[in-house]
């Protein structure tokens, strides 16, 4: 490091993943610490936020532009303010912004904001007070709008966006049934987020086990995952059921798109299924924030934050939440404790 042109520490992609990524697509590298021009703040990454539509962006099907090798890779993050040349910001000041996985970022000031936590880690802005509670919020509020007594089923249930869906119905007075991954993430959802069972999609009796779940069949489905959990889904909806398509993870690490669902089920039941992109309901934020952060606070809205430490630790992190060995927000902490 020199004192004219210091550098800093950033997770560069060393070639594009094929299929699951590996450790080894990614690579520790060094780059000039950016320096904040007129209207921008620079600020120095606290921790990272690891999130499964990177995958997506990685296999060029995303909105955001895919990197390419040599770049450092994207994603948001909570920062500390460290200059600020927009006279919107105090140094010191913790923000959540396009930080990359980089120690530090110049950002447009007019894309950070300031973490307002209150009494809470202001890591739960990168989770349950963040995009992800908002596509959660936006996905129950104005999609499945749930009434009293009605069944919702919530697949990555024991995700944020999902166990927060789960959570909402839930105070809605629904019976909600989770699917997960694995019998120990399972069990989670029903004793920690309160849903009234959950079910594996590994298991070799998924669709029966669905059905037992729901042997009147459902009013909502929230879906994060699609493929064969979606289809199966599919054909235990009620008439005018309303489904959420939030997530695709079954479609991430694969070159191609699969084949499509049959929709059969969904004529039959007249049911509506809606696309949620979480960028397009942004003016919400604030109202979602508001509303679960008191939900936090009065102990209703439970949720759960797997933390990596350091920079290097946010590949093999990054990994793990695509494998499903995740429960909850996944971070990464860039040596400031929550």
């Amino acid at each position: 490091m020199t004192a004219a042109h210091p550098t800093m520490q950033a997770i560069c992609l060393r070639r594009l993943p094929q299929g699951m990524p590996q450790v080894d697509d990614f690579e520790l590298c060094r780059r000039v610490i950016p320096v904040a021009s007129e209207g921008q703040v620079l600020v120095r990454t606290r921790w990272l936020s690891l999130d499964p539509f990177l995958r997506a962006q990685l296999g060029g099907r995303y909105a955001a532009a895919c990197p390419t090798p040599g770049d450092v890779i994207p994603g948001y993050g909570i920062g500390e303010v460290v200059a600020d040349r927009s006279g919107r910001f105090r140094p010191g000041t913790l923000v959540v912004t396009t930080t990359g996985w980089a120690e530090y970022a110049a950002v447009g000031a007019d894309q950070a904001s300031v973490v307002n936590a209150g009494p809470v880690s202001p890591t739960l802005a990168l989770g349950v007070l963040g995009m992800p509670g908002l596509a959660a919020w936006i996905g129950v509020r104005k999609i499945l709008e749930p009434k009293s007594g009605q069944t919702i089923v919530i697949s990555s249930a024991a995700g944020v966006v999902g166990s927060v869906a789960g959570q909402l119905c839930k105070a809605a007075g629904c019976h909600v049934v989770g699917i997960s991954s694995q019998a120990r993430k399972c069990e989670i959802v029903t004793r920690d987020y309160g849903f009234d069972a959950c079910i594996s999609h590994r298991s070799e009796h998924f669709a029966r086990d669905l059905h037992e779940a729901c042997p009147d069949g459902i009013d909502g489905y929230f879906d994060n995952v699609g493929g064969m959990v979606l289809e199966a889904t599919l054909g235990v909806l009620r008439q005018r059921a309303r489904v959420v398509l939030c997530g695709l993870i079954d479609q991430y690490n694969r070159a191609e798109r699969p084949p499509g669902p049959n929709l059969g089920p969904v004529i039959a039941a007249r049911a509506r299924l809606e696309g949620l992109v979480v960028h397009d309901h942004l003016a919400d934020l604030a109202q979602s924030r508001r509303e679960l952060q008191s939900m936090v606070q009065a102990g209703t809205l439970r949720y759960h934050e797997q933390v990596a430490q350091g920079l290097c630790g946010a590949p093999a992190a990054f990994i793990d939440l695509l494998r499903g060995e995740h429960v909850g927000k996944v971070l990464a902490s860039m040596g400031v404790q929550a």
